[in-house]
């Protein structure tokens, strides 16, 4: 089937897709704390496990395309009520995808990710960019999230930003 395109599928990550997501592509360059990749995905999946977080990747038949996660809450030490309280207030993490994935897989982890919330009981999702990331931050506008806090962490400045899923 020359010039057909693939299915994506959305799924829950599983830890076989720790391996994956570097060699797919999906994640890479430096992590923010010097960890190398593997090791912080597979971080993600044991937070996934114990019910702190959700992974999702999509995937087609030339790999995995992109993920996203989904915080309920954050680790000890990292608590923000405002931005993942464990309840009603949940985090939209680490949205990636694939340099050559097809249009629209970002939009789809995105909507997938709000259903799923919904059915979790989350009322509210918030999403974290940097300051100087306009196309990110115009993406995030595009998806309904309005900012509501800036701060400065480690030299930098983060906007987050939150949206109501009623």
């Amino acid at each position: 089937m020359t010039g057909g395109v693939s299915r994506v599928f959305i799924r829950y990550a599983s830890p076989r897709d720790a391996d994956r997501l570097v060699a797919d592509g999906v994640v890479g360059g430096n992590t923010p704390t010097g960890e190398p990749w593997v090791a912080r995905v597979q971080k993600w999946l044991s937070e996934q496990q114990a019910g702190r977080r959700l992974v999702l990747v999509a995937e087609d038949a030339s790999g995995l395309l992109g993920t996203v996660q989904l915080v309920f809450r954050f680790p000890q030490g990292y608590a923000d009520p405002e931005a993942a309280n464990g309840i009603d207030v949940a985090m939209v993490e680490a949205l990636r995808t694939r340099v050559d994935s097809p249009p629209g897989v970002a939009n789809q982890l995105i909507t997938d990710v709000q259903n799923i919330a919904r059915k979790r009981g989350v009322k509210t999702l918030t999403f974290l960019l940097q300051m100087g990331d306009n196309r990110g931050i115009t993406q995030a506008k595009s998806w309904g999230f309005e900012e509501f806090r800036i701060m400065p962490e480690q030299g930098r400045m983060l906007a987050f930003f939150r949206k109501s899923i009623e």
